[in-house]
Parts: C-alpha cells; structure tokens; sequence
C-alpha cells in the first residue's frame, strides 16, 4: 500500500486511465471500511490545461451533495513515473 495523505492505494486496484490523469481505488487509513478513489495527475501532460485542473478543485471542494463525489483532500506530490 501507497499513501497519499489520509488515505492509502494499491497501484494494482486501477479504476480507470483517461489522457491526464489515472484512478486508482483507495481507502481512508482511519476508517477502512471508507473507500475513496485517487485521482493521480501527471502535470507534465496537463502543461496546457493548469487553468482546468483548478476550476475541477474549486469546484469540487465546494461541491457537498450525497449523490455526487465529493473532493476530499488534494496532495501536490512528485510521483514516480509508473505511477502516472
């Protein structure tokens, strides 16, 4: 296991891939029955797109629905390439 902050992931629990960013299935360390997805972005592609990614965290971060994912933490961390 991985940990990003308060939560941690396997880099074999892939949830999806797009262009920017992969997901993997998460859970929160203290609690871990609380699942969670990690959405790992690897910024050298997003060069173009910095402006997008922080409208998507504002936006998230304000967000507060039960029928919507919520933004719960974010960590700006260097990742080894494998992982993006």
């Amino acid at each position: 296991m991985e940990s990003v902050g308060k939560f941690e992931f396997n880099r074999q629990d892939l949830i999806g891939h797009g262009a920017f960013a992969v997901v993997f299935k998460g859970r929160y360390i203290e609690k871990h029955d609380w699942e969670v997805a990690i959405k790992c972005i690897n910024k050298k592609n997003l060069a173009k797109s910095q402006t997008l990614l922080g409208k998507e965290i504002k936006i998230l971060k304000e967000l507060k629905h039960d029928n919507i994912v919520a933004l719960y933490d974010f960590q700006n961390t260097f990742w080894p390439k494998e992982v993006l």
